[in-house]
């Protein structure tokens, strides 16, 4: 379904003449691959930064659940933290990411020889102690099985550093569908019934002109029912008529 809605709407946009070189959105690629066999278009597709973090903590709680290594919440929300602020700090420096990714395991266990002075307070002040202030006891880990499951689950997104340098994001998207499912649940079924239509224009409309909508369409409302009215009952004249509707 996901696929079939990006394709209609690429569709949409070049039939509009809109040129569509990005989009934006989770790891998966079956929307590129369904464009470029159905339209014969070529378009890069960028990883939505909040899917790539929840990705790397869905597999640390993952870890957790398994209990194959003890690590607690409080280590999987630091991780979460500096997962964030790697993403953030070397967005079109593929290679500061690199560095960052290769460096994170270690210097949560101590080691910070392939730190940088710019994330790494041990190596802006080596002459102080450094406490980790977001780790239990704010002391590194040390638990050598903990590091081997880390290691395993960081490869493949060390790998993937040249793709996460240039992230986008597909929160504009998620904006638009909780604000329709605000109005029309998904739990409740308006599939079939005029009152969608009118649900779903509702939040474009909010969404576009902001909650001024409210008293323009209560203004268009008053105009409409006052014509009605004139033209089924003209017992006013045209001029009191057009009184009546800029006073509303």
């Amino acid at each position: 379904m996901e696929a079939m809605a990006g394709i209609q709407a690429i569709k949409e946009m070049m039939s509009q003449k809109t040129p569509v070189e990005v989009i934006e959105g989770d790891g998966d690629n079956t929307v590129i691959s369904r464009i470029e066999n159905e339209l014969g278009v070529r378009i890069k597709k960028k990883l939505d930064r909040n899917h790539c973090v929840k990705n790397v903590t869905k597999h640390l709680y993952d870890l957790k659940n398994s209990k194959a290594a003890k690590i607690s919440n409080q280590v999987i929300q630091h991780f979460t933290k500096c997962i964030k602020y790697i993403f953030a700090k070397n967005q079109g420096d593929p290679d500061g990411m690199r560095e960052n990714l290769e460096a994170l395991v270690p210097h949560q266990f101590g080691d910070h020889t392939k730190c940088v002075p710019r994330f790494c307070g041990y190596k802006r002040r080596p002459a102080q102690t450094y406490l980790h202030r977001s780790l239990p006891y704010k002391t590194s880990l040390s638990d050598p099985v903990l590091k081997e499951k880390l290691d395993k689950i960081f490869e493949p997104v060390i790998a993937k550093a040249t793709l996460y340098s240039d992230l986008g994001s597909s929160q504009a998207c998620e904006h638009a569908n909780r604000a329709v499912s605000l109005r029309a649940p998904k739990h409740l079924h308006y599939g079939e019934s005029q009152s969608l239509d009118f649900r779903v224009k509702a939040t474009a409309a909010c969404m576009n002109e902001g909650r001024k909508y409210l008293p323009e369409v209560d203004k268009f409302d008053v105009i409409l029912r006052c014509l009605l009215s004139f033209v089924q009952f003209p017992v006013v004249s045209f001029d009191h008529f057009l009184q009546l509707i800029f006073e509303n």
